[in-house]
């Protein structure tokens, strides 16, 4: 066992636990983010700088074409507008949207399909992040040659070599979805004799799960047109079977999106599908036990007819369960969505009191992230009512529970540790209660939540294990781990120290600082020699320094980062390979 090791301590006070009766959450305003009318479809809460905090990314795509949008968080409340690059220009008609790091180089990449239009389809983009938050257009790659009427897209390792495949789907014209095969060298390769690339109907929405808890990512994609739902089980690398015996496939509904939770914290996935209202149907929750599948059809999920379309679970009161969103669009006097709040047994009663229960107008997309890093997860609003409504960002301002979030980044496995298994075991409301996340690069038909993986902890004082499941095999398992913090847990280091910290402690000043820092501990009496490194929050090691020989005997250090960019920093006191004392500086 490993003791985790705090990384990244965010500025917030220890709330004292006090129950929670209803979810509060207030609409913001920020300048273009939810000013600027537009026919938005995806929602993205992604770190596109590597700075620790959430931006976003919303894709556009009206009949005759429109720019995405790209905001970056300043940390201190405020977006910035991106104008004038490639992510932002492509004047096309886009859909979905996907971000991860399919090179392994410490950064999240972008791709975005688009629909095509008068007959013909469109081609896709994708967009190789160039380590700093700016993006460059790739024309020429492989998954963006194809002209497509697609929806969705989202990556995984299919073949488990440790690189990101991509995976998107399409609803007109040529309606085999398509896959293309990560080389490893930055270009990919199509691959069309796979059983998941054979089917022919019109697809959405796309989720990687492990439905049957073997450990591996199983596909299900939703399809339209009453047609049945489709699932292929991962039987090794590039070897799936469709299956067809279970009632999740076998409905023939005009199915939009889906999204997989273990809402009622038993170990396994249930699903939610969204459906169309013309089509007379109400949306679905399936309980999956341990591989089969129970409709809950008594469930306020089910309860009404409407047209659904994005879907994202998150616990957005805290309190140790999975709450679930849900968009609805393009149906004449459906003007508002769902907030589903979930009693802790996959029990759902649907909200009506609070501000982003009674927003008003059409949502394609949406996504959960924390964007004030304060642990309460916000929701993001691609909206869409007329193809030209402003978006909307809702604070979440709830208080009283606990919380933890974990980033996970893979060495052996993918960057992005996308597959990853997180479980998460504590004491709530006097019951030890283990809860699962599986990092995924979307989380329901045009919806990207934050990598950072969100736990609501409601009473618990501490956590009592994580257990890391890596995509390349190995786990991990750290125990008594603080609450209401946020870990990156680096694979096969834990994180970036040790669990022996020797009992230092040390004071830094100014923090957040603007040029250069003092820290002061005793550390560096006993260890004349100790150096300090700073990392970002990619595990990236971005500055090192030591103490002069004249500086031997006292107990400071002061370390310039003036040429580093603004964001959250992680910094380790060591002596060779024995870490000493870790910690985190802010760079304004």
């Amino acid at each position: 066992m490993k003791k985790l090791v705090q990384l990244l301590c965010i500025c917030i006070a220890t709330y004292a636990f006090q129950p929670i009766n209803a979810q509060s959450f207030e609409e913001t305003s920020f300048p273009n983010l939810t000013t600027t009318p537009t026919a938005s479809r995806s929602a993205n809460f992604i770190d596109v700088n590597g700075d620790g905090w959430d931006d976003i990314f919303i894709t556009n795509g009206p009949f005759e074409g429109q720019n995405n949008m790209l905001y970056i968080n300043n940390t201190n409340g405020t977006f910035t507008t991106v104008s004038g690059v490639d992510i932002v220009g492509d004047n096309d008609r886009s859909d979905g949207a996907s971000f991860a790091d399919v090179d392994n180089d410490g950064d999240n990449d972008a791709f975005v399909v688009t629909f095509g239009a008068n007959g013909q389809g469109k081609k896709n983009y994708f967009y190789r992040n160039n380590g700093d938050g700016s993006f460059t257009y790739e024309p020429n790659i492989a998954m963006g040659i194809p002209l497509t009427y697609s929806e969705m897209a989202t990556w995984v390792d299919i073949n488990d070599d440790q690189f990101l495949d991509l995976y998107f789907t399409n609803s007109v014209g040529s309606l085999t979805n398509l896959y293309f095969e990560n080389q490893g060298d930055g270009s990919f390769q199509s691959v069309t004799n796979l059983t998941i690339t054979n089917e022919a109907k019109p697809s959405r929405s796309i989720d990687w799960i492990d439905y049957d808890g073997d450990g591996d990512c199983d596909l299900f994609v939703t399809n339209e047109s009453n047609q049945n739902n489709t699932l292929y089980r991962n039987d090794g690398p590039d070897n799936f079977t469709q299956i067809t015996n279970l009632n999740i496939v076998t409905d023939n509904k005009n199915s939009a999106g889906s999204s997989w939770g273990d809402i009622d914290n038993d170990g396994d996935f249930d699903l939610f599908v969204a459906n169309y209202a013309n089509a007379g149907q109400s949306n679905q929750l399936f309980i999956n036990n341990n591989g089969t599948f129970t409709e809950d059809t008594n469930s306020a999920v089910a309860s009404a007819v409407t047209n659904s379309f994005g879907s994202s679970f998150g616990d957005v009161d805290n309190d140790g369960d999975l709450d679930l969103f849900v968009c609805n669009a393009f149906l004449a006097g459906q003007d508002t969505n769902f907030l589903y709040i979930n009693d802790g047994s996959g029990n759902f009663t649907l909200d009506t009191n609070s501000d982003l229960a009674n927003h008003q107008g059409w949502t394609f997309g949406s996504a959960f992230g924390d964007y004030n890093n304060d642990g309460w997860l916000d929701v993001l609003l691609a909206n869409t009512l007329d193809e030209n409504q402003t978006n909307s960002l809702y604070k979440n301002t709830g208080t009283g529970n606990n919380w933890v979030k974990i980033i996970c980044k893979g060495t052996a496995s993918n960057a992005s540790a996308v597959g990853a298994l997180v479980r998460l075991t504590a004491t709530i409301d006097g019951n030890s209660v283990t809860q699962i996340r599986k990092v995924a690069a979307s989380s329901g038909y045009c919806s990207q939540n934050s990598y950072a993986n969100h736990f609501g902890l409601g009473d618990a004082t501490i956590i009592d294990e994580i257990e890391i499941q890596w995509p390349a095999g190995s786990t991990e398992i750290f125990t008594d781990i603080d609450i209401n913090d946020l870990y990156a847990i680096v694979e096969g280091d834990g994180i970036l120290a040790n669990e022996d910290t020797n009992g230092f402690t040390a004071s830094l000043f100014p923090n957040p600082v603007a040029n250069a820092f003092t820290v002061s501990s005793s550390v560096f009496t006993e260890y004349p020699e100790a150096s300090i490194s700073l990392y970002g929050v990619d595990g990236s090691l971005v500055h090192t320094a030591s103490k002069t020989h004249a500086a031997t005997n006292t107990e400071t250090m002061t370390i310039d980062i003036s040429h580093l960019s603004p964001g959250i920093y992680f910094y380790s006191i060591h002596q060779n390979t024995n870490i000493l004392l870790t910690g985190k500086v802010v760079k304004q």
